[in-house]
């Protein structure tokens, strides 16, 4: 991590500059580097300084961005306590459901031809790609959605207008009722939503 700090905190440095630096060998940090280039973590190329051969110097990658802290919740936790202090819960509803308007507007076309169970099953995929680990299953009650994985779950629990989103986006997508079966709000440990099925779907 010391070599990945020192080139986000410097830019593209040689070896031996990062060794020097570090207080290490250039031996050690070019075993390093060579590790982290295999990883898709710096690239290198070589730049010619005056005499002699060119020294090859080594750059972060967009992957290594990765690598380092993020405070996306947080931040968006703090813009959502601003919308609600500014225009009340109503402007979150209003938020969200154009959130879940939106994303259903991407895939609709793809849904037109396809019956109920079909539609579903592209639903589900869809909202997988977010890493939701999605997955569905029937009950007496209609098909299950469950969330195993919700990548908004930090900010979830402090602003349910949230969990709004996939029920609302189901519903637009499938034109069935949703309703929330398992919620985190209520300590389960994921979301899930039942989608009523249409009775000429069997």
């Amino acid at each position: 991590m010391e070599v990945l700090e020192h080139l986000r905190r410097n830019g593209p440095c040689s070896a031996e500059t990062i060794a020097t630096d570090l207080g290490v060998t250039p031996n050690a940090v070019r075993q390093h580097l060579t590790n982290l280039e295999r990883g898709g973590f710096v690239v290198s190329h070589p730049e010619k300084a005056g005499r002699g051969r060119p020294a090859h110097v080594f750059a972060l990658t967009e992957r290594a961005d990765s690598v380092f802290p993020k405070r996306y919740g947080q931040l968006a936790t703090m813009v959502l306590r601003e919308v609600e202090e500014a225009g009340g819960p109503e402007a979150l509803d209003d938020i969200f459901a154009r959130i879940a308007e939106r994303h259903a507007g991407v895939i609709e076309a793809e849904l037109v031809s396809l019956d109920f169970d079909e539609k579903v099953n592209r639903v589900v995929a869809w909202i997988g790609r977010a890493g939701t680990l999605a997955e569905r299953s029937e009950t007496p009650e209609g098909v299950k959605v469950t969330i195993h994985n919700c990548p908004f779950r930090a900010t979830a629990l402090k602003f349910p207008q949230v969990c709004t989103i996939t029920p609302q986006l189901i519903n637009r997508l499938l034109g069935a009722a949703v309703s929330q079966s398992e919620s985190i709000h209520r300590h389960d440990p994921y979301c899930s939503f039942v989608v009523q099925r249409p009775t000429n779907t069997y």
